[in-house]
């Protein structure tokens, strides 16, 4: 009888401690969206949102904190009382002057004994520096994000630019004159100012004007991951303007990327057999694995040929210790055909090195003015001769790559391009390519074949010479 009334106590005991939890926790939340209820001009907004700080010994302040993040810059702000009706009221009085006067005074209101960060150089260079030193990316990335930093400060102030800057001396007095000037010209009507005059650089030219937005906007989107919530959240001590540079600037509506082909592949085939194959061999298989692999001019330039497997027919894309992949989606096995693996043999016969393309075997990586590429003489080699043949886009090397998702995009559907691509998203491959595996028209040809009169056409004289570019003929041209 003794135990089952002990075990009636402990159950009702249970059961009140549960009721308890579920009671203080109903009442947290009931709080928490009451508070949202205010604005936070409110004291009661401020009232959940208070925190007690610890020093490193774990111990904690009996006096209430107040934790904000206002423009991208993470504070906290001492509210020196353990009243949390007057830390709320406190609270409060700040976040209005965060709104009226602005970061720097409200720090010098009610912060005034912190250390001030005015006497650090609060320059472009010192912001790359710092940035550098916490960034966890590709060095050639990084390298991207700073020489859009630079141009566009360089545009904003009109430092001169030739060729010749490139070089020596030239060089350093060029980045000098940028990394000194001060953050604070990097305000949101200086880049408005200078976006608009970017894209006037294209005169009344539509094509080129569109071309000028998409740069605008790439460099745009680089320079301000400088000034990412990630970088401020490591940087310290360096003291940034308000507004962030970058935060909330405009940016132009995004452009249609949807790839449209005109290269004569077959024709393109015939020239490269009869110039490339036994004069430059290697400009031969970088066509090859740029069109029949879809390989990157990063994944080519650093292809061992360990990674190509001629038993299974497959070229297998991964990292290893002279490559890194541009991002984990890459990884994968792309399949090619027969009469490719055939040619890569013959140049496997020949091969001196542990590389596919021949060249220099030393680092590849950045460099201080753009991405240096290991074989990049026969990547010269082949754009100036893609160019000669009539494969005038802005990249070539990338064109091909464009024109195999084409490929396979056409015969196989938009799914098969994506996965031989090997993009992380579909979204992306559907961005640049149509799933369109049938001819599709309007069918108006049979009301002009039929019971209509003869037309007739003035013939034009026959062109001597056409590039190869413009003629596009359907091929039977399969990709993998």
């Amino acid at each position: 009888m003794k135990r089952k009334q002990s075990k009636q106590n402990s159950s009702d005991h249970c059961s009140t401690d549960v009721n308890g939890v579920i009671t203080q926790q109903l009442r947290s939340n009931a709080v928490r969206i009451q508070a949202k209820a205010f604005l936070k001009t409110d004291s009661r907004y401020w009232k959940t949102r208070l925190r007690k700080t610890k020093n490193g010994r774990g111990e904690e302040s009996p006096n209430w904190s107040m934790p904000i993040c206002f423009k991208l810059r993470r504070l906290t702000f001492s509210l020196r009382t353990p009243n949390k009706d007057a830390a709320a009221i406190e609270a409060r009085n700040i976040y209005n002057d965060l709104v009226s006067l602005g970061v720097e005074p409200t720090l010098a209101k009610y912060r005034p004994d912190a250390p001030k960060v005015a006497d650090f150089p609060s320059t472009i260079g010192a912001w790359i520096a710092a940035a550098e030193q916490v960034f966890d990316g590709r060095p050639s990335t990084f390298g991207g994000y700073a020489r859009s930093l630079r141009l566009i400060a360089g545009d904003i102030l009109s430092v001169s630019k030739s060729k010749k800057r490139f070089a020596g001396a030239k060089k350093s007095a060029y980045r000098t004159k940028i990394e000194e000037a001060p953050l604070t010209i990097l305000t949101p009507e200086a880049i408005q100012a200078w976006r608009i005059r970017f894209v006037g650089k294209a005169g009344n030219n539509p094509a080129l004007q569109r071309t000028k937005r998409i740069s605008a906007n790439s460099l745009i989107r680089q320079a301000r991951s400088l000034f990412s919530e990630k970088m401020l959240k490591f940087i310290k001590g360096i003291q940034l303007p308000s507004p962030v540079p970058f935060h909330g600037c405009e940016m132009f509506p995004r452009e249609s990327m949807r790839y449209n082909s005109t290269l004569d592949l077959e024709a393109l085939f015939d020239a490269a057999s009869r110039e490339l194959l036994t004069e430059d061999s290697d400009a031969f298989v970088a066509l090859l694995l740029g069109i029949g692999a879809a390989l990157r001019r990063s994944e080519m330039d650093k292809l061992l040929w360990r990674q190509v497997d001629f038993a299974s027919g497959v070229i297998r894309v991964e990292a290893t210790e002279v490559g890194a992949l541009k991002t984990e989606d890459s990884a994968g096995c792309v399949p090619i055909e027969e009469e490719v693996i055939s040619i890569l043999r013959g140049h496997y016969a020949k091969a001196k090195g542990p590389f596919v393309i021949g060249g220099a075997d030393g680092d590849s990586g950045s460099r201080e003015w753009g991405q240096m590429y290991r074989c990049g003489a026969v990547f010269d080699r082949l754009i100036a001769w893609l160019r000669r043949n009539g494969v005038n886009t802005p990249k070539p090397l990338h064109t091909l790559r464009k024109e195999a998702g084409s490929l396979i995009a056409t015969n196989s559907g938009i799914y098969a391009a994506s996965r031989f691509l090997r993009h992380a998203d579909i979204q992306i491959t559907a961005m640049h390519y149509a799933d369109q595996k049938d001819r599709v028209s309007v069918g108006i040809g049979r009301w002009l074949s039929l019971n209509s009169p003869q037309i007739t056409f003035i013939d034009k004289p026959a062109q001597t010479t056409a590039p190869i570019a413009h003629a596009k003929t359907k091929t039977k041209c399969g990709v993998g």
